[in-house]
């Protein structure tokens, strides 16, 4: 779904529906309250990190994981991963990402975790299952991170990391459908770690919340995977098509413009096309998009459907490329993690 205007703010529209926002806000925070007590709450022989988010949209938390899983495995841990599969065919049984062919089966967010990383990743939209079915095939991990799920309180959890748009915060502190949130703001008291995306390292001020910062990398042609560091990309657009030219992006996820934004930072003139997280590009806008003549980036979870579903008139290099970055976590982020997971080890 796209994220509305009227979210940001507490004018007519939200107010009306205020009302029916309280009773979201009370029934999380009834399942929550619930769930601290242990009450219908499964534990899994192993621990748990739960990477998400208390609003609607897109807030990072995908490149977060992918971070936060190769920073634990650059320590020694053997990191195991969980995804419900948005919008995938799973069925009965959890579906391990090493063994689909396709995206499709599985979604794009787990498919991209598993390209990215090549650790174990298992989806089903029951996190238990998955988790189980994890754990039973890979019994040499030893920590589980789980993508989203935060308010999937059946499974136990370890740690809990929310991470919120630095840009959009909580919109208007409203839940749905009035505001953004799933859950009251007042839970993030009880996050072990509040992660605020696009801001920078130095405007840390609230001791558990930390700052995070995204960070273009490189350019990849989505015809011969040929990949171009960001520097090296621009000065090759600029010489074949001139200073102030512009580039066509893509971008169907949370938050379209956070993406569009960095490329800006970059310098580029850019023709946007933003679409709602996970949407397929519509057939209408594939067929505008093979006659325009300037190439077409796009993000790196939309390059995964793109390649599944490449259109006809993809057929040469220099058309259209995926802008691959990362997400920075400090070192004293990630010691503060490996720490806590140690000291709620040693009291179970």
């Amino acid at each position: 779904m796209r994220y509305p205007a009227f979210w940001q703010r507490r004018g007519l529209r939200s107010l009306l529906l205020w009302p029916v926002s309280l009773l979201t806000c009370r029934l999380a925070a009834r399942r929550r309250k619930r769930a601290r007590k242990g009450i219908g709450v499964v534990a899994i022989n192993c621990p748990v990190i739960i990477i998400g988010n208390i609003t609607v949209g897109g807030t990072g938390k995908t490149p977060v994981l992918i971070a936060l899983a190769e920073a634990l495995t650059q320590r020694g841990r053997k990191v195991g991963i969980i995804s419900r599969g948005y919008g995938a065919k799973i069925g009965v049984e959890p579906r391990d990402v090493a063994e689909s062919d396709s995206p499709k089966t599985v979604g794009d967010e787990p498919w991209l975790i598993h390209q990215r990383l090549g650790l174990p990743v298992v989806v089903h939209p029951d996190r238990v299952c998955a988790a189980e079915q994890l754990r039973a095939r890979y019994p040499e991990v030893d920590v589980i991170l789980s993508d989203d799920g935060l308010q999937h309180h059946r499974l136990a959890r370890t740690i809990e990391i929310v991470v919120i748009d630095g840009t959009r915060r909580l919109g208007n502190q409203f839940c749905l459908p009035a505001g953004p949130l799933r859950e009251p703001a007042k839970s993030l008291a009880s996050m072990d770690f509040v992660l605020v995306s696009g801001e920078p390292f130095e405007h840390r001020t609230v001791s558990k919340q930390w700052p995070v910062q995204f960070e273009l990398l490189e350019v990849r042609d989505l015809y011969d995977q040929q990949s171009y560091s960001f520097a090296a990309f621009q000065a090759k657009f600029q010489q074949v098509r001139g200073q102030g030219a512009e580039v066509s992006a893509l971008a169907g996820v949370g938050n379209p413009e956070r993406f569009f934004d960095a490329l800006r930072t970059h310098g580029l003139k850019l023709r946007t096309y933003a679409l709602a997280d996970h949407q397929p590009v519509p057939s209408a806008l594939l067929n505008l998009l093979g006659r325009l003549t300037q190439p077409l980036l796009m993000t790196e979870k939309d390059a995964v459907k793109w390649l599944n579903h490449k259109p006809v008139w993809h057929q040469h290099p220099g058309q259209v490329f995926a802008v691959i970055g990362r997400i920075q976590l400090t070192d004293e982020l990630i010691a503060s993690v490996l720490a806590l997971l140690a000291q709620r080890a040693q009291t179970t």
